[in-house]
């Protein structure tokens, strides 16, 4: 059985929460199909692997080969806890993924309607669904710990 979006926004909660590098932020994602079985999943890992790629969203899709992806992604929902930036909105598109649910908006970067809307321009091919702002508080809340985690550590 498919999950909500408010249970989808939970997992990736759970998992932008678990223990990782404590100066990558703290973004989850996840990836689930028709059924609502979670299919991957990861948090963002920029500074822990030193690429400016790990976002957690690129990581997820990573976890995920080609012919699944070609067979089932427009059945797939993937779930963040941030809007995704340009780059990740971009991936999210190529893979064929049918549905985004976002928790936080990027208010500086977004690229699924805040900033720019790199999902649902029809230009670009069939429009993905794209659900954002559940559980923004919880979501925003997490990611601005974090930001004064990392500032409180910097000035050490």
């Amino acid at each position: 059985m498919s999950k909500s979006p408010t249970e989808l926004i939970s997992l990736a909660l759970e998992v932008a929460a678990s223990s990782g590098s404590l100066q990558d932020l703290p973004i989850g994602a996840i990836i689930t199909n028709l059924s609502g079985s979670v299919i991957a999943w990861s948090k963002n890992a920029v500074v822990q692997k030193d690429q400016h790629t790990a976002h957690a969203e690129m990581l997820a899709l990573a976890g995920l080969g080609i012919s699944t992806l070609k067979r089932d992604a427009g059945d797939m929902t993937l779930a963040v806890t941030l809007e995704p930036c340009p780059m990740c909105a971009w991936a999210i598109r190529s893979a064929g993924i049918g549905r985004l649910v976002f928790g936080a908006y990027n208010v500086r970067y977004g690229a699924a309607g805040s900033v720019y809307d790199l999902l649902r321009d029809g230009r670009h091919g069939r429009r993905i669904e794209v659900l954002g702002g559940v559980l923004e508080q919880e979501c925003r809340q997490l990611l601005g710990n974090a930001f004064s985690d990392i500032r409180d550590n910097s000035v050490r």
